[in-house]
C-alpha cells in the first residue's frame, strides 16, 4: 500500500523544504526526512523530497550540493533496505555524468533563509499573515578565496532572529548597521519597519553582492548621499572603510540603533570599531515635542522593552567580580547602574558575535571601557523567538553566542537621575502578575522591575532552581542593596514599578521596603493557581506564600496604610474597570496604553522567563478566562484546603467592581458596625464571621431541614434559656434527628461562644442545630451520618422594632401553614411561608405582614405573636396555626400577674382593624406596639396604657430572670 502522501503545511515538511532552501548540511536534511517518515525516509517522504524540493530546484542552484544530497540520501534508503524512487537515482546519475567531484567551484550561491513565526505570534507587528518571512540571499561558496564578507555567517541569523522578536525596538528608528555582508539583518529592518535603513561595508565587492540581494528583495538602492530619500523601501548603501572613516563623515548619520554582526573578531581592527561606536553613539539628542519621543519603542523605554535587566547590574564592562574582563568559562557581561533607566537620551548599539577568542573579546571590552561605552550582555535575559528551527547547522544554544547593548556611560550623557515613586505589587506565583507588570510597563512614566528580591530570596532559603547559579551571577542578591539602590535608587522617570512575589520577603530586610511607597495585593483563587503552578514546579504551601501575603496586608494595615486588594478573575472580567478603579487608589492616572501590549518576550523579563512566562508571552492584553476550566488536579486537595481560607481573608477587602458603570460597590454598612467582628459557633468549632459557614451537603443547604430558637441576653443572663432548648429539643424530635447533642453541650457551646465575644447584655442569640452534613446530595435523612450541626450565631442586637413609637402591619394574602401541612408548633428553618408574607409588607412598606389561616381568621404575623386590648380584655389567636412563641407565652403569664382579663380565641381581622391596642411578641423585638394596620389607626394612634404596662412589667422580668453566664460579673 502506497504512503499516504505529506501534507507541506505540516511542521515537519515545512523545516525539510526550509533547510533545502537554506541550503542547510546534507546530514540536517537526512536527519529531518527522518522525522518526516515518523524514523526512516519512507516512499512517501522521497515523493515529496521529489515533488517540493528537488523538481522545484532553480536552475542557479547549487548543482554540487543536489549531488551529494542526492548520494547521501540514497545511501541511507539502501541502508534500511528500501526502495529508491527512480527519479533519484536519474537525477543522480546525471549528476555523476556532469560533474567531478574535484571540481572546485567559485562564485556565490543563492539560498532562501526562510524564519518559521512559532504559533501564538500573530500578534507580533513582526510575523506575516503566513507566519513565514522568506528571504533569498546571494552568499560566498568559498571562503578560502577571501570572500569572507558575502559569507552567512551565524551571528546574522543570531541578529536578525532578536529584530524580528523585538520589532518595537527597531520600528520607527533610524538604524545604521556595521559590516552588513549578504544585508540580511537591513532586510529585517526594513520589514519591522525602521524609519531609516543605512548599511555599510568596507569592502567593494561585499558591498556589490548586498545591493544584489536587496534588489532581489523588492528593495531600492540608494547610494547617493545628496539625494536621499525618504522612502521607507529604500535602503542606503555605503562604502565605509572603518580604518579611515571620518568623524565628520559619521556625524552625517547619526542614527537612533547601530548594529553590528560578527564585526569582534580582527584584534587590529578593534580600535577602529571602538572609535566607530563611540562617535555613533554621541548623537545630540533635541529636546523632544512631546514626553515619549525620544524614546518610543526603546529597549530602555516603558512602551516596549522598559525595566531594568534582570542582573545584578553592577560593574563596569571589564570590572567584573574576578577582575579579568570577560570570562572564559562562560560568564557574562553585566552594565553599571541602578534600575530601570527609563526613557533614553541617546543611541544604543546592538551586536551579536561568536566569541572565538578570549583575548580578544577580551581586547575588545578594554577599549571599551576606555571610550566611556557601558555594555550590557542580553543573551539569557532577553532571548529572541527560535525563528530557524529547521536550520540544524545553526546552534543559537552555543554558549559563545552572545547578543550584546551598547551605550554611552551615564556620566557622559549627564542623564538626570531623580527620585522616583515607588509602586509595590504583591503577590503569590502564577497570580497574572507578569500581565500586570508588562501592563504598567506601557505606561511613559513608569519603570519596572521584575522581582528585585528573587536572588536575595534563593541565596537566603537555599531552595534550587534550575537557574539559580546565573540569576545569583547576575542579581543583586545582599537585601539592604536591593532595598536601598535597586527599588529606592533614583531613577529617570516618576514612577517605578516593582513586581514583588509575597514569599521572597524575608527577614531581614530593611524597613523601608515596607514603610516606603504604595503597596497593593494581587490575589488569585488557589483553585486557579495550583494546577499552573504545577505545571513548573510540585507547590508547596510555603511556595505559594499566601500566609506571606495575608501577613504583608496586616503589616501595613498596622502601620496605617492599609493597601488595596485586587482579584486576578476581575482583571480578566474587566481589565479597564479594574485598572481605573487601582491607578485611582494609587493616585496616578490611568493610561490606555495598560490594556495592551506586544506577544513575546520582554527584555524586561526576569531570567527565569523561559520557565515561566511561555503562556504570559503569547498575551497582548488581560485574556478573559476560558468558559470553562482545565481539570483541578486531586493531588493537591489538600494544599487548596490549607490555602482556601487565606486567598477568602484577603477577597473580602476587595472593592467589588460593576463593568457597566465603572463604579466601586463598596460593601454595605451593617445595621450595628460592631458585628462586623464576631465569632460563632459552628459544628464543634469556634470561627471569624467570614469563616463561620457550613458544608454544601449539609441539610440546611439542601432542603431547610433544621430547627432553630432566638435568645436574649440581658446583664449577664440569657432570658429563658431553658424553654427555648426545651423547644429546640421538641423540634429536633419531631423531625426525627439523631445523634443530636446533649443539652449541656448546647448550653457550653453557648456559653462559650458569648464569652469568646464579650457578649453579656443586648446581645441576640440565633442557635440553630440542622440535621447534620450528608455523604451526597439527596433528600434523605438516610445519607446524614456525621452527626447534628450545632451553630451558635452571637450579634450585638437591640430590639429590632420601635417599641417606643409603634409599628405598621398590613395584611398579606399568603395564608399561614395549617398543621395539615406543616405544623408550626415544629420550629424549624424552613421559613418561605413567613418570607413570602414578609416580601408582601416590605413592598408595602409596612414593617411586618398579618398572616390569616386558611379560614381567614388571624394566625400571626410573618415574624411574631400578636396580641389585640378590646375595652380592657387581652385577646391573642389560638396557636393552632401559629407557634406557640417563648415570648407569647411569657406575655400571656404576665397580663395574668396583672390581673388582667386574657381570652385566647379566633380572632378576625376586621377585630384587629377596631381593636383599642394592638402588640406583638417575640424574642428579638420583645413587646412592640402596634399603631397601624392595613391604613387603619389603632385606638389613638399611640402606645396605649395597657401595652405600657405589661412593657414594664416585660423589662422588669428580663432584669430579673435568666441563666447566668458563667464568669460574667456586673461592673
Amino acid at each position: 500500500m502506497a504512503d499516504q502522501e505529506l501534507d507541506p503545511s505540516d511542521p515537519s515538511c515545512l523545516h525539510l523544504v526550509s533547510a533545502f532552501l537554506a541550503m542547510d548540511s546534507t546530514e540536517s536534511l537526512i536527519s529531518l526526512s527522518r522525522v518526516c517518515g515518523g524514523g526512516s525516509v519512507t516512499e512517501g517522504v522521497q515523493r515529496f523530497i521529489w515533488d517540493h524540493c528537488l523538481s522545484k530546484a532553480a536552475e542557479n542552484f547549487h548543482a554540487p550540493y543536489l549531488k551529494n544530497f542526492l548520494k547521501k540520501l540514497i545511501a541511507e534508503i539502501e541502508l534500511n533496505h528500501d526502495l529508491v524512487l527512480d527519479e533519484l537515482y536519474e537525477q543522480y546519475a546525471y549528476y555523476m555524468a556532469s560533474l567531478k567531484d574535484d571540481n572546485v567551484v567559485k562564485g556565490r550561491i543563492c539560498k532562501c533563509i526562510s524564519f518559521l513565526f512559532p504559533a501564538g505570534s500573530s500578534q507580533l507587528p513582526s510575523c506575516p499573515n503566513s507566519g513565514k518571512l522568506v528571504v533569498p540571499l546571494r552568499c560566498s561558496l568559498n571562503m578560502l578565496d577571501g570572500d569572507t564578507g558575502c559569507a552567512l555567517w551565524p551571528s546574522s541569523l543570531f541578529l536578525s532572529e532578536f529584530i524580528l522578536s523585538f520589532p518595537g525596538l527597531f520600528s520607527n528608528k533610524s538604524c545604521f548597521e556595521l559590516g552588513s555582508g549578504v544585508g540580511l539583518v537591513g532586510i529585517c529592518l526594513a520589514h519591522v519597519e525602521a524609519s531609516k535603513v543605512a548599511l555599510s561595508d568596507g569592502d567593494l565587492s561585499t558591498l556589490m553582492n548586498m545591493k544584489l540581494n536587496l534588489e532581489s528583495n523588492n528593495f531600492s538602492i540608494e547610494t547617493n548621499r545628496q539625494k536621499r530619500t525618504e522612502d521607507s523601501n529604500t535602503i542606503e548603501c555605503i562604502h565605509l572603510p572603518w580604518e579611515s572613516a571620518s568623524e565628520n563623515e559619521l556625524q552625517d548619520f547619526m542614527p537612533d540603533v547601530i548594529l553590528g554582526a560578527d564585526v569582534i573578531y580582527d584584534p587590529a581592527c578593534l580600535p577602529y570599531l571602538v572609535r566607530l561606536l563611540a562617535i555613533l553613539l554621541n548623537k545630540k539628542i533635541p529636546s523632544p515635542t512631546k514626553q515619549n519621543d525620544s524614546c518610543q519603542g526603546s529597549l530602555l523605554d516603558s512602551k516596549s522593552m522598559d525595566g531594568k535587566f534582570n542582573g545584578s547590574l553592577q560593574g563596569n564592562a571589564n570590572a567584573n567580580d574576578n577582575g579579568n574582563g570577560f570570562d572564559a568559562n562562560g560568564g557574562k557581561i553585566i552594565c553599571n547602574g541602578t534600575s530601570n533607566t527609563g526613557s533614553r537620551k541617546g543611541p544604543v548599539a546592538y551586536i551579536a558575535s561568536v566569541i572565538r577568542n578570549i583575548d580578544t573579546f577580551n581586547h575588545f571590552l578594554s577599549l571599551v571601557d576606555q571610550a566611556n561605552i557601558t555594555i550590557t550582555d542580553l543573551t539569557e535575559t532577553h532571548k529572541p523567538l527560535n525563528l530557524l528551527p529547521y536550520m540544524q547547522s545553526y546552534d543559537r544554544s552555543n554558549r559563545n553566542t552572545i547578543i550584546i547593548i551598547i551605550k554611552k556611560k551615564m556620566s557622559e550623557q549627564k542623564e538626570e537621575m531623580e527620585e522616583v515613586e515607588v509602586i509595590h505589587s504583591w503577590s503569590a506565583p502564577r497570580s497574572l502578575s507578569t500581565c500586570l507588570m508588562y501592563s504598567f510597563a506601557q505606561r511613559d512614566d513608569m519603570e519596572v522591575l521584575d522581582e528585585p528580591l528573587y536572588a536575595f530570596f534563593l541565596r537566603t532559603t537555599g531552595i534550587d532552581r534550575p537557574y539559580k547559579e546565573e540569576l545569583l551571577s547576575k542579581m543583586e542578591s545582599d537585601g539592604n542593596k536591593i532595598v536601598k539602590e535597586v527599588i529606592f535608587g533614583p531613577g529617570r522617570k516618576k514612577y517605578r514599578f516593582c513586581k514583588h512575589i509575597a514569599k521572597e520577603r524575608l527577614y531581614g530586610l530593611p524597613n523601608d521596603l515596607m514603610k516606603k511607597g504604595k503597596h497593593f495585593i494581587l490575589i488569585r483563587n488557589p483553585i486557579d493557581i495550583l494546577p499552573s503552578f504545577d505545571k513548573v514546579v510540585s507547590p508547596t504551601f510555603l511556595e505559594l506564600g499566601l500566609a506571606d501575603l495575608v501577613s504583608i496586608y496586616n503589616e501595613l494595615r498596622e502601620l496605617g496604610r492599609a493597601p488595596t486588594v485586587i482579584d486576578a478573575a476581575d482583571l480578566k472580567r474587566d481589565p479597564e474597570a479594574t485598572l481605573r478603579g487601582l491607578c485611582d487608589d494609587l493616585e496616578i492616572p490611568f493610561q490606555d496604553a495598560m490594556l495592551k501590549w506586544e506577544a513575546g518576550p520582554k527584555p524586561v523579563d526576569g531570567i527565569w522567563a523561559p520557565w515561566w512566562y511561555k503562556s504570559v508571552h503569547k498575551s497582548t492584553g488581560f485574556q478573559q478566562s476560558k468558559k470553562y476550566p482545565v481539570p483541578f488536579p486531586f493531588s493537591l486537595y489538600e494544599l487548596l484546603e490549607q490555602s482556601l481560607p487565606l486567598y477568602n481573608s484577603l477577597r473580602r477587602h476587595v472593592k467589588q467592581t460593576s463593568s457597566l458603570i465603572k463604579s466601586s460597590l463598596l460593601p454595605p454598612d451593617l445595621p450595628v458596625p460592631a458585628n462586623e467582628k464576631l465569632l460563632a459557633w459552628v459544628g464543634d468549632e469556634i470561627l471569624p464571621r467570614e469563616s463561620a459557614k457550613v458544608s454544601v451537603f449539609d441539610s440546611v443547604v439542601q432542603g431547610g431541614d433544621s430547627v432553630w430558637e432566638g435568645l436574649r441576653v440581658y446583664s449577664g443572663k440569657i432570658f429563658k434559656l431553658d424553654e427555648h432548648l426545651d423547644r429546640l429539643f421538641d423540634s429536633a424530635k419531631a423531625l426525627a434527628f439523631i445523634n443530636v447533642p446533649t443539652r449541656e453541650e448546647v448550653k457550653e457551646a453557648i456559653f462559650n461562644t458569648l464569652i469568646r465575644n464579650g457578649m453579656f447584655d443586648n446581645a441576640h442569640i440565633r442557635l440553630s442545630l440542622t440535621r447534620g452534613k450528608k455523604v451526597t446530595s439527596g433528600m434523605s435523612p438516610a445519607f446524614n451520618l456525621y452527626g447534628c450541626t450545632l451553630i451558635v450565631l452571637p450579634e450585638w442586637k437591640p430590639p429590632v422594632y420601635d417599641n417606643t413609637h409603634g409599628i405598621t402591619l398590613v395584611t398579606a394574602t399568603t395564608r399561614r401553614n395549617s398543621p395539615n401541612n406543616l405544623d408550626s408548633k415544629i420550629h424549624h428553618n424552613n421559613l418561605l411561608n413567613n418570607i413570602l408574607a414578609k416580601i408582601e409588607g416590605n413592598n408595602a412598606n409596612a414593617d411586618d405582614a398579618i398572616m390569616l389561616d386558611k379560614d381567614g381568621y388571624v394566625s400571626e404575623t410573618n415574624a411574631t405573636n400578636i396580641f389585640l386590648v378590646k375595652k380592657g380584655h387581652i385577646l391573642t389567636p389560638h396557636a393552632d396555626y401559629c407557634l406557640p412563641g417563648i415570648t407569647r407565652a411569657t406575655v400571656m403569664d404576665l397580663v395574668v400577674k396583672e390581673q388582667l382579663v386574657l381570652v385566647e380565641r379566633r380572632i378576625s381581622l376586621s377585630e384587629f382593624h377596631t381593636a383599642d391596642e394592638v402588640w406583638t411578641t417575640g424574642t428579638m423585638g420583645e413587646l412592640t406596639p402596634v399603631v397601624k394596620i392595613d391604613g387603619r389607626i389603632i385606638g389613638t394612634g399611640q402606645v396605649g396604657p395597657v401595652t405600657l404596662r405589661v412593657q414594664n412589667a416585660y423589662k422588669k422580668l428580663t432584669e430579673e430572670s435568666g441563666v447566668p453566664i458563667p464568669t460574667y460579673h456586673r461592673t
